[in-house]
């Protein structure tokens, strides 16, 4: 009986031990086991920025010899430039030193009074001017002293046939001098002469 008992014990120790092993062992698993990590979804990678456009540089021009200088309207812009003055109306030397020179100045009639014709013959038309009925308007230039003399008398716009009857008619011309601040003075005179005259 007691070999029984003592077998039946040992087994009954065995699987007790066996069964406490069995469940030690499994609780050893269960616990080694570390719980489950949630699983992150990654991040989404932010985009990257557009990468800038490449900057495409112009290649600087050759300089040539002939382009190292500059042209002349070139230097001339690179000038200050200066304000144009309008011109001022030429006044007529009336000092003392062309009124008593005698030379004759141009005639500006802002300034001065006009010859008026006193005496002398009118040109008459020639013969062929009259066979040709010339009619029209001549320029004659003359001198016109103080004295109201009329001399060096030369064409700007003579008419056929009449050119030199035109010059000897008014070189007997007397006419009223050209006056400027009053006085008399030698003045270079154009006469419109209209032949016929009447």
């Amino acid at each position: 009986m007691k070999p029984r008992f003592t077998l039946f014990c040992l087994l009954a120790a065995v699987v007790s031990l066996g069964g406490m092993g069995c469940a030690t062992a499994s609780r050893a698993t269960t616990a080694a086991l570390p719980a489950p990590e949630p699983i992150a979804e990654p991040a989404p990678e932010p985009e990257p920025p557009p990468a800038p456009e490449p900057v495409v540089k112009a290649a600087p021009p050759k300089a040539s010899k002939r382009a190292a200088r500059p042209a002349p309207e070139a230097k001339a812009a690179a000038r200050t430039p200066v304000v144009a003055r309008s011109p001022e109306p030429r006044r007529p030397q009336t000092d003392g030193m062309s009124l008593e020179s005698g030379e004759p100045v141009a005639f500006e009639p802002s300034v001065m009074t006009r010859p008026q014709r006193v005496s002398g013959r009118q040109p008459q038309l020639t013969p062929e001017a009259q066979a040709e009925h010339v009619r029209g308007t001549a320029l004659v230039r003359c001198v016109v002293t103080r004295e109201g003399e009329v001399k060096n008398c030369r064409l700007l716009n003579g008419l056929p046939y009449m050119n030199q009857e035109l010059l000897e008619a008014l070189s007997t011309w007397r006419v009223t001098p050209a006056t400027a601040q009053g006085k008399p003075i030698d003045v270079d005179y154009t006469f419109v002469v209209r032949v016929p005259m009447g």
